[in-house]
């Protein structure tokens, strides 16, 4: 600064002093040529951009001219400040998992109190992104560059750095924590892709079977199970699954008879969109509760020639049981009736018994036997059912007719008795039965002049109208046939008629 004093001498010397607005100390004037200079305290724009200085210049202290002049000083900047956060750190909490990719998260604001290109500010990430969100670098917006997953990872830690735009590019930091919300995206999944049970038929009602296991990665919901819509009416009438546990159990009869295998597909369901199913296969095992039943095609009732050969099939039965293995295996045998041993029954495909003859057959001695034939299975214990077989032992022609008096018979007669006058009758019997047990009655020999005849049917003989005569014979010796009406026809003969006349 200049100032000019017209005087001479002492009163002619300027001196110089700011008289105020140096508040600070930022400046001081050289007293005796004006120049003013910078303080000892430094200068800050950012504080006070500009000073209005009132400098004085006088003759002396107390001496009373003076003048004074404003001197207004601006301050330039110097990109000396650092960008500021307006937060250290900036929280997103409940970021969904299943926000898009593009999604604000939140904005990030730093201010640099510098002018120019030292006050602009640039944003970037430093760390913890980890691929999944970038920053606007002008607008500071975070937002969401992949795909998130609550079950991958829950939580973000990112440090965020703002840098002004001049030397020497000063920098601000600040962290950002996001936190995802989990929700029901993840797929249930059952921890075994199928389950096998084998259980024993008859089983008790509410007894358990197997347990099916379902998780869920969300952990969000209650997880329940149900058998779909293609499990069929079969097995959802036999058995039940607990919603909340996945305990299958038994909620019917079980009958391997009835069905011995079922498929049951389970569904687990989180109240999410991903459903997970899996399959469980049931084998019923067997247990001999059933007893062995006759076919309707048994034979019951048969009739065997008394001279059918020994070996030669003659009855038939068959019986089947609806077990399984062993259990369903029938063996036949002969309970009782078989008197002497005279059947035997043989026992094929586990089915079939065959009855043959075992010994030779009498109708004469026994001509009915009732057999009661037993079908068992080979379970333990066994089960059993018995069946009646009648055998009628049909008569064959293997008797002869018996004479009852097998040493003949002796009588007399008078001679010149009238004709018709009855002998003697023979008798005779014959063990068979029906016509093969029917006689007839024969002279064959000794009544050459036809002195006598014998009634075929009754054996009875008597004389001729022409009466014998002891002049002409006195003696005869007659015999007698008796035949059988079999085939082949049997026959006896005997002396059966001895006479003497008198």
């Amino acid at each position: 600064l200049k100032a000019t004093d017209a005087d001479e001498g002492e009163f002619g010397r300027v001196w110089y002093r700011i008289l105020h607005g140096n508040h600070g100390n930022n400046f001081r004037i050289h007293v005796s040529n004006g120049l003013l200079m910078r303080g000892p305290r430094p200068l800050d724009r950012e504080r006070n951009s500009s000073h209005v200085l009132v400098v004085e210049a006088y003759n002396h202290d107390l001496g009373p001219m003076r003048s004074s002049v404003k001197v207004m000083v601006y301050v330039e900047d110097v990109n000396d400040e650092a960008p500021v956060f307006t937060q250290q750190q900036y929280s997103r909490l409940g970021l969904r998992e299943t926000a898009g990719i593009g999604t604000s998260v939140l904005v990030v604001q730093a201010t640099d109190r510098d002018t120019g290109a030292g006050g602009l500010v640039n944003y970037h990430i430093l760390s913890g992104a980890e691929g999944k969100f970038e920053v606007d670098e002008s607008t500071g917006l975070i937002v969401t560059m992949d795909h998130l997953d609550y079950e991958t990872k829950t939580s973000y830690l990112m440090n965020v750095s703002a840098t002004d735009q001049a030397p020497p590019f000063n920098q601000g930091f600040c962290s950002v924590y996001v936190t995802l919300l989990n929700e029901l995206d993840e797929a249930v999944q059952f921890s075994n892709a199928s389950y096998e049970a084998a259980i024993m038929e008859n089983l008790a009602l509410g007894t358990e079977i197997v347990r099916v296991q379902a998780f869920s990665i969300d952990n969000l919901n209650q997880i329940t199970y149900r058998f779909d819509t293609y499990t069929s009416t079969q097995a959802k009438a036999l058995f039940k699954i607990d919603a909340i546990t996945g305990v299958i159990t038994v909620k019917g009869l079980v009958d391997r008879e009835k069905g011995d295998f079922y498929t049951l597909t389970v569904v687990a369901d989180d109240g999410g969109p991903k459903v997970d199913s899996t399959v469980v296969y049931i084998t019923v095992l067997d247990e001999n509760d059933n007893s062995p039943r006759f076919d309707f095609t048994s034979d019951s009732v048969v009739s065997v020639p008394e001279d059918c050969p020994v070996g030669q099939r003659m009855a038939t039965v068959k019986a089947q049981d609806p077990d399984a293995s062993s259990n369903g295996q029938v063996v036949f045998s002969l309970a009782s009736g078989n008197i002497a041993g005279a059947f035997e029954i043989i026992t094929t495909n586990d089915s079939i018994g065959e009855v043959f003859v075992a010994r030779p057959l009498d109708r004469e001695e026994l001509d009915h036997y009732v057999l009661k034939v037993v079908a068992s299975d080979r379970g333990t214990p066994p089960r059993k059912k018995d069946h009646l077989l009648q055998v009628t032992i049909l008569d064959v022609n293997d008797n002869p007719p018996v004479i009852e008096s097998p040493f003949g018979y002796n009588v007399s007669v008078n001679e010149n008795v009238g004709g018709g006058t009855a002998v003697v009758q023979v008798r005779a019997t014959d063990r068979d039965i029906g016509i093969n047990s029917v006689l007839s009655y024969y002279i064959t020999e000794g009544n050459e002049d036809v002195t006598f005849r014998m009634d075929r049917i009754s054996g009875e003989i008597a004389t001729r109208p022409a009466p014998p005569d002891r002049e002409r014979q006195s003696f005869y010796h007659l015999v007698v046939t008796v035949e059988d009406e079999g085939t082949p026809t049997l026959s006896v003969s005997d002396g059966a008629a001895t006479g003497r006349e008198g």
